[in-house]
């Protein structure tokens, strides 16, 4: 299902913080512990207010603070900190005026940007919320994490990692074992396997975690697109989400 980037913005309001998915039993929803709320301005900035020239936004102030899940059997706490943002903002009246809003830079455990099938292999779970946590902070370090989960997804699926490279200038010789490029790995795994509606998909993964390894200039709208094509990837390559349709289809069918 489509990401709900409304979710995921990189500031909200102290009112309005959003009902992430538990990162513990994806079911329940977080909830902000307002009582939690710890908001703090170092000297420095409180100084600047005497400032002839001082405006809001000059304010620089940390927060940290709890989320906890709604479902009791589970109560998992989720710790969030980063840095107030002071950004203009519409009034009732029409008028403008300031709101010290939230931009997080660390949450942990992080919520789930996207949900895996069941039989997601632990490795790949892994990686992939190395990327939840580094969303909030790193987007270059996140893409990293997405490309090496597909990585492992080779590794689930049994791709080679090495291959026999022959000496040009003497072909003659034994070749001596080299690692394969996860692009090769892609290409082998969709020859292998006759899944080639997955191949651009797959490379996209792989050409994002290159932006974010050699670049690092990745928008959060682009991160997102890119954990949208993944929730798709891995639906269809282990979760087998339209042969199950597919299977219930058929199954319904033959009711008639």
């Amino acid at each position: 299902m489509p990401v709900d980037k409304t979710l995921w913005n990189e500031t909200f309001s102290q009112s309005d913080v959003p009902p992430f998915v538990c990162p513990r039993c994806e079911k329940g929803r977080l909830n902000f512990d307002k009582k939690t709320l710890v908001i703090e301005e170092p000297p420095y900035s409180k100084d600047a207010h005497a400032h002839d020239a001082w405006e809001p936004d000059w304010i620089e102030e940390r927060f940290i603070l709890f989320l906890r899940c709604g479902l009791v059997k589970c109560g998992q706490i989720v710790a969030v900190l980063g840095e107030t943002s002071v950004e203009t903002v519409p009034q009732e009246d029409g008028d403008w005026g300031y709101e010290s809003l939230l931009r997080p830079r660390s949450m942990y455990p992080a919520p789930p940007i996207i949900k895996s099938p069941e039989d997601t292999p632990k490795e790949i779970r892994i990686e992939l919320a190395l990327s939840f946590q580094m969303f909030w902070s790193d987007p270059g370090s996140c893409a990293t994490k997405i490309r090496t989960s597909v990585e492992r997804r080779m590794d689930h699926f049994g791709v080679t990692k090495m291959r026999i490279a022959k000496d040009a200038k003497n072909p003659s010789k034994p070749g001596k074992m080299k690692p394969l490029d996860l692009s090769a790995r892609i290409d082998k795994f969709i020859s292998t396997t006759g899944n080639a509606v997955h191949k651009d998909h797959l490379h996209a993964l792989r050409r994002i975690g290159n932006l974010g390894t050699h670049m690092n200039t990745l928008s959060r709208g682009e991160l997102l697109d890119t954990y949208e094509v993944y929730e798709h990837a891995l639906e269809e390559l282990i979760g087998k989400k339209s042969a199950k349709i597919a299977r219930l289809a058929k199954r319904l069918a033959k009711k008639g």
